[in-house]
C-alpha cells in the first residue's frame, strides 16, 4: 500500500524482535507487538494483517540487518587488516546483541535451534560473498588444505556452538573459539603432512 511508511514498517518489527525476546514466540501477539512498538493495534494490523505474516518479514528483516552490520564492519577496517579473529568476534557480538535469540535459548531452545538451522545458509552466503577475501588469505585457505567455502561453513558452525554453548566470559568465549580454530589447523596441518600416520591409524 502506498501509504505505508517504512520507517514505522522497521519500528514494527524491531518490537516485534523485542517482543519475542520478553513473552516468547509462542505467547507472543500482535498486542504484544503494538505496545512496544507504541503504536495502536490498528496500525501494526494495517502492516502486517496476521502474525504469520509479520513472522515471515521478521525473518527477512533479520538477514538485512546481519548484512549491513557486516558490510559496516568491513568498512571500518582495511580488508587486509581483517582476520578469524575478526570475522568470528562480529558474529559472536551479533547474536549476543540479538533482542530475541540470547532470551529465548533457555525459553524456546525448540525455536533458536530452527531459526539458526533455517538461517545459516544465508548467514554463509551472505558472509561468503561478503568475507571472500579475508577466508582466501587464510592459513589453511592457501595452504590448500581447505576451500574458502569450507573454512567459512566451519567458521560459522564453531561461532553458532559457542553461541548456544557460551563460555564464562566474553574472553573465555573467544579463547573457545580460536582454540577450536587452531584445532582445526593442527590437524588440516598433520593430515597434510602425515597421510602415512593417518593411514596406518585407518589400518590398525
Amino acid at each position: 500500500m502506498a501509504d505505508l511508511v517504512p520507517a514505522t514498517r522497521d519500528r514494527i518489527l524491531e518490537a516485534a524482535l523485542l517482543a519475542m525476546g520478553r513473552v516468547g514466540l509462542r505467547r507472543l501477539t500482535m498486542g504484544d507487538v503494538s505496545e512496544v512498538a507504541g503504536l495502536s493495534r490498528g496500525t501494526v494490523y494495517r502492516y502486517f494483517p496476521t502474525k504469520d505474516q509479520l513472522l515471515s518479514v521478521v525473518a527477512e528483516y533479520e538477514r538485512d540487518r546481519f548484512a549491513e552490520g557486516l558490510r559496516a564492519s568491513m568498512a571500518a577496517a582495511p580488508t587486509d587488516e581483517i582476520g578469524l579473529d575478526e570475522v568470528a568476534q562480529y558474529i559472536i557480538t551479533y547474536f549476543r546483541q540479538h533482542p530475541a535469540l540470547t532470551l529465548m535459548i533457555d525459553t524456546e531452545p525448540a525455536f533458536v535451534l530452527g531459526y539458526l538451522r533455517q538461517q545459516l545458509p544465508v548467514f554463509h552466503q551472505i558472509t561468503e560473498e561478503l568475507w571472500g577475501p579475508v577466508m582466501a588469505n587464510a592459513l589453511p585457505v592457501k595452504e590448500g588444505w581447505v576451500t574458502g567455502d569450507e573454512l567459512n561453513e566451519l567458521l560459522l558452525r564453531v561461532v553458532l556452538s559457542v553461541f548456544l554453548v557460551p563460555g564464562q566470559s566474553s574472553t573465555a568465549t573467544v579463547g573457545v573459539l580460536q582454540g577450536a580454530l587452531d584445532g582445526f589447523v593442527r590437524l588440516a596441518s598433520a593430515r597434510e603432512k602425515a597421510p602415512g600416520q593417518i593411514a596406518r591409524h585407518k589400518g590398525a
